[in-house]
């Protein structure tokens, strides 16, 4: 089997989604929108960085894919020879999934503020901590250092905390 990691959560819309990295000659990542009682959508992405998004997909087909020891010819049989629509999407941003896995791999602490709420999840998406706050930056800051001084990498990319205070 050529699954690095798997991480089964939610996306910011609400629906779960399984997400997996590979060590494959072809293929980089997938994910999977999981809605009960319907079919996936799946996306994949090449170590090039090109992106595809396949509709309507079997659940079956996509387990079979995603567990396969190749990926490659996994995705051939199982998804592309089904005639499944598919869509070309822009190419995926190489660096942030490779950061991100390896953040995940290595016990990382997310850290976000928004809205008033602090929240504080590990690798995997479990929620250590949530509190409704009000932090300046300077507190927010402090937060986060208190958590480095620990030995935990802080992950915050794609929010802006100054606008949130």
């Amino acid at each position: 089997m050529s699954k690095i990691f798997s991480l089964y959560t939610k996306s910011k819309n609400g629906n779960d989604v399984d997400r997996v990295w590979y060590q494959s000659s072809n293929i980089k990542y997938s994910e999977c929108d999981d809605k009960d009682n319907s079919l996936k959508t799946l996306r994949v992405v090449f170590n090039n960085g090109t992106q595809y998004e396949y509709k309507d997909v079997n659940v079956n087909q996509y387990l079979l894919f995603r567990d396969a020891p190749s990926q490659g010819k996994a995705l051939n049989e199982y998804i592309k020879s089904k005639g499944y629509e598919y869509e070309k999407l822009e190419n995926a941003d190489l660096a942030t999934l490779d950061g991100e896995l390896t953040f995940r791999m290595e016990d990382g602490i997310f850290v976000f503020y928004e809205d008033g709420k602090l929240t504080i999840k590990d690798n995997k998406d479990k929620i250590i901590c949530e509190r409704e706050v009000k932090l300046t930056s300077d507190a927010f800051d402090a937060v986060c250092a208190a958590l480095e001084a620990v030995g935990k990498q802080l992950y915050t990319e794609g929010k802006d905390f100054e606008n949130n205070f």
